[in-house]
């Protein structure tokens, strides 16, 4: 039974392999209808033709180029077998040639004579003779047909049949003229980014690196900004003097193409018959370079145009200088201006912290009343009466120690009123000759007593310290009542004035600022404030 199955297995084997064969074979065969003609290669009336098999793609076929007289070029994909085929006018005109069929790795396929070979009638070309179907498969395949009388006359078809290689820049300089014998010299570079063209340049020189097909790339100079093209060629110079491993064919590009300095993008590509730029991109390298045109200018007009210039400078500083003035008389007069507004309104707060002040304090002296509290409002009266004065006589600012004498009145006039301790120190400063806006610390002090210590009568306490902290004047306000939340909206006046007259300072003196930090939680407020670059 395992010999049975074994045998069927095995039959089967054999029958898929003898049909993928000839399924294979049909694909492969030669398909007459795929006729192409490969050039005449510069030999009168000789030519050659290809016939492929059914998968061959022909994408390129009998591209001839510049300077190389004797090659024709076809670009084939897929391609499988092959027929080559050599047509003639008359059957003399084959007479003495030799033909020869390689691979790219040089291994001779085919060859022998021309006149050898069967030829019969042909519509086209006259006459026609058929070599023997060759495997190209993955290949570059060449014939080359030549007189063995006169070797000079010879002709190179190549069939390529792989995937199109790519090559690049290898040397870029310029071409310059000079008084040496030879009248020219070249300078190149294999990392050059950037060429200047000056009065001595002939332009730009190229040099692609070297494989055995590049006579089949042209080259395209765009310009970088705009993608217009400014130079096109495949006209490349074989006899080239670097003969470098990297170096091949080179090309010269006349400075006259480069029109202004800028980048350009030079484009080494394909260049073939039926196939769109577009498609070639795969098989594109590119280069960007910055051009410098440097012209050159006769005496004379080197001079017309420095005193053109120098007018034109003058003329351009004179305007400036007129504007940046007018600019700076407006800027100065805004500014005084602003000032000016922003005083008057320093002045208004102040004016409006008076009022609300003496308001207060007649409060209080009212509430004494009100209690038939007679002697407390007498002190009261003799506090305030003082304290009423040293307002009302105060200027915009005041000296240090002035301040800390009002803000000892307004303690002891207000512990009258609420029973609370307090203590006010001053360390490492000269109180005497340090002048603060006058006022701004009684809002805040009145601040702590009102919603701070009012409540807790003998057992309230508020510190006030001043001290030095290199060149900054600092000043806390400490209380130990209750707290507030210090996020809500300010809606006391007094609190509102400080705010607005602090932010107003700092406007007009913007090198001595002063800042406000309030902290505030359950055992107590504290108020920080910072006079910057106060002290010397």
């Amino acid at each position: 039974m395992k010999k049975i199955i074994l045998l069927l297995i095995t039959t089967l084997f054999c029958l898929h392999t003898i049909g993928q064969t000839k399924n294979e074979t049909e694909q492969y065969s030669i398909d007459s209808t795929k006729n192409y003609y490969l050039g005449n290669i510069d030999l009168g009336r000789i030519s050659l033709g290809i016939t492929l098999d059914t998968l061959a793609k022909v994408r390129s076929y009998a591209n001839k180029f510049p300077n190389i007289s004797n090659k024709t070029f076809t670009y084939l994909e897929n391609g499988n077998r092959a027929q080559l085929r050599i047509q003639c006018r008359l059957l003399s005109d084959i007479k003495n040639y030799q033909f020869v069929v390689k691979d790219d790795h040089e291994n001779a396929l085919l060859s022998g004579s021309a006149e050898g070979l069967t030829f019969t009638n042909d519509p086209i070309f006259g006459y026609s003779a058929k070599l023997p179907v060759i495997d190209i498969q993955k290949k570059v395949i060449s014939i080359t047909l030549y007189n063995k009388t006169n070797p000079a006359q010879q002709g190179t078809a190549i069939i390529y049949n792989k995937t199109l290689p790519r090559t690049e820049i290898a040397f870029l300089g310029t071409e310059v003229n000079t008084r040496e014998p030879k009248g020219i010299s070249s300078t190149m570079s294999k990392d050059c980014s950037e060429i200047t063209l000056g009065r001595d340049s002939r332009g730009l020189k190229a040099s692609i690196r070297k494989n055995d097909y590049n006579f089949i790339y042209s080259i395209l100079i765009k310009k970088k900004k705009t993608g217009d093209a400014v130079f096109k060629s495949r006209t490349w110079i074989y006899d080239y003097p670097y003969a470098g491993a990297d170096s091949g064919p080179e090309i010269f590009v006349d400075k006259q193409y480069f029109k202004t300095s800028g980048e350009y993008e030079i484009i080494i590509q394909p260049d073939l018959k039926y196939i769109s730029e577009k498609e070639l991109e795969q098989y594109s390298s590119k280069k960007t370079i910055y051009v410098d045109i440097v012209k050159n200018y006769s005496a004379q007009e080197l001079i017309l145009w420095s005193i053109l210039l120098l007018i034109i400078c003058m003329g351009t500083t004179s305007l400036l200088i007129y504007l940046i003035r007018r600019k700076n008389r407006q800027k100065v007069k805004n500014e005084n201006l602003q000032k000016k507004i922003a005083e008057a309104r320093l002045s208004s707060i102040q004016s409006q912290l008076n009022p609300h002040f003496l308001f207060n304090a007649l409060s209080s002296i009212q509430s004494f009343i009100n209690d038939n509290d007679v002697d407390n409002a007498n002190r009261y009266l003799s506090k305030f009466a003082r304290l009423t004065r040293h307002v009302l006589d105060s200027s915009t600012s005041t000296s240090l120690i002035d301040e800390i004498n009002l803000l000892e009145d307004y303690l002891q006039m207000e512990q009258l009123r609420f029973g609370f301790q307090y203590k006010i120190q001053a360390k490492n400063l000269d109180s005497n000759n340090i002048e603060i806006p006058s006022m701004l610390l009684q809002p805040l002090v009145e601040n702590a007593i009102k919603h701070g210590v009012a409540e807790q009568k003998e057992q309230g306490q508020v510190n006030i310290d001043f001290d030095r902290d290199k060149n900054d004047l600092r000043v806390t306000i400490v209380d130990n009542g209750n707290g507030y939340n210090v996020k809500q909206v300010v809606t006391g006046l007094g609190i509102k004035l400080t705010n607005e007259r602090i932010e107003l300072w700092n406007e007009l003196h913007s090198q001595a600022p002063i800042s406000l930090t309030t902290i505030s939680n359950s055992k107590g407020t504290s108020v920080y404030l910072t006079f910057k670059n106060w002290l010397s």
